[in-house]
């Protein structure tokens, strides 16, 4: 008989507190201007963490809560790992991930370390940026410049949405 808990997927978002200057927002937002992404108002980057295991809810909370995130600078969500909805011209959202053939060495880090809290440890972690921008333009777009600027598509994957 197999007693072994299900593996979850849980997807943990940590960025900074809205009244926080984002220093790296605004570098990444000055690179894709002088690629050409001209029509962007303000970028803000945050940081996205893919634990599967059987962790429960609470377990991934007091992770997020304890381990990810800085409770001065940063606050964190915990959000359902599903492909997000297309934003439309105004607000967008671009997640880069190291392909899955690609180590992971920030991710590994992670696993040890919620291990290391006495939790139970995660099967994977893999981590992510997120960037969320504000003005207009077109998917196409945004996926050309991301992968001249901000992204390498040899090790990486970029979702826009």
């Amino acid at each position: 008989m197999n007693l072994r808990r299900p593996v979850n997927t849980h997807l943990i978002e940590v960025r900074l507190r809205p009244e926080h200057a984002d220093a790296e927002g605004t570098a990444a937002l000055s690179l894709l201007k002088g690629h050409g992404l001209t029509g962007m108002r303000e970028l803000r980057v945050s940081r996205l963490y893919e634990l599967k295991g059987t962790l429960s809810a609470n377990q991934v909370q007091q992770a997020a809560r304890d381990l990810l995130c800085d409770s001065v600078t940063q606050e964190f969500r915990t959000i359902a790992p599903s492909a997000p909805a297309l934003n439309g011209m105004n607000s967008w959202r671009v997640e880069v991930w190291l392909k899955s053939t690609v180590s992971d060495p920030v991710g590994e880090t992670v696993r040890e370390a919620v291990a290391d809290m006495g939790l139970p440890k995660p099967d994977s972690v893999r981590c992510a940026l997120v960037y969320r921008l504000s003005g207009r333009s077109t998917k196409a777009v945004i996926e050309k410049i991301f992968f001249k600027s901000l992204a390498n598509p040899l090790i990486h994957r970029a979702v826009v949405a």
